[in-house]
């Protein structure tokens, strides 16, 4: 074949440097290695990568979309605090979906996908700190959604569980619950394939409702809450 008619798959180009440092600080912003409250040195970032300013307020500008980053005026970057306002939208959207993923993996889960979700829950057994729990519980409960058949539902989940990593890295003693989300699971596995939708949803309607107690308490106790805060979202109908 001659240079002319080749078919060979051209090669991709690089991603822009405003993506590349957009990426790098949201995965560390996500795994908590640079903390909420912390102060971005935007001109010691270009230098890092060898650029002007101008993507690394680019890649600003998107974390401040995702609400990731605060963009102070004339002061620079921080990364945003954690907030009861923030710890309860998350929640509430996992308590909107991770039920009806449930109930709807009931009806379409295939016996080789219960067979995966059953390799996931085994890996609790295995001694796991709160990053590689984290990733376990995000692959359990994605795959749940990849069972409803829905992709929508399916990329929600996973943007949501993105968001959920940030706040359970604060939560230290998340690990010694393993046990129990292992039972959790495999209860919910349990139903998922009996094909009983009420019972796989009200088993991740309970689950989600005990996580997240112990998550606000949590975040309490380390600080990043306060009781004022929870006060004002009881008294704006954010707590139910």
């Amino acid at each position: 074949m001659s240079p002319e008619t080749s078919t060979a798959t051209p090669t991709s180009a690089p991603a822009p440097v405003s993506e590349r440092i957009h990426v790098a600080l949201r995965q560390a912003i996500m795994r908590c290695e640079i903390a909420p409250g912390t102060t971005l040195d935007a001109a010691a970032i270009a230098r890092d990568y060898g650029v002007s300013k101008t993507p690394v307020r680019d890649a600003m500008q998107k974390l401040a979309a995702e609400g990731l980053v605060t963009i102070m005026p004339r002061s620079g970057y921080r990364v945003a605090a954690i907030t009861f306002q923030a710890v309860h939208e998350i929640l509430d959207m996992r308590a909107a979906i991770g039920p009806h993923a449930a109930r709807q993996a009931a009806r379409y889960a295939t016996r080789e996908d219960i067979a995966g979700l059953r390799r996931i829950v085994r890996e609790y057994a295995a001694p796991m700190d709160i990053g590689e729990m984290q990733q376990v519980a995000r692959r359990f409960h994605v795959a749940i959604a990849r069972c409803s058949r829905n992709r929508r539902l399916v990329a929600l989940s996973e943007s949501l569980f993105d968001e959920l990593e940030r706040l359970l890295r604060f939560a230290i003693d998340f690990t010694v619950k393993a046990d129990e989300h292992s039972d959790e699971h495999t209860l919910l596995v349990d139903a998922i394939e009996a094909g009983d939708g009420d019972r796989a949803a009200q088993i991740e309607t309970d689950h989600i409702r005990h996580s997240r107690a112990f998550l606000i308490e949590r975040l309490m106790t380390l600080g990043y809450l306060s009781e004022g805060e929870i006060a004002r979202g009881a008294t704006d109908g954010a707590i139910r």
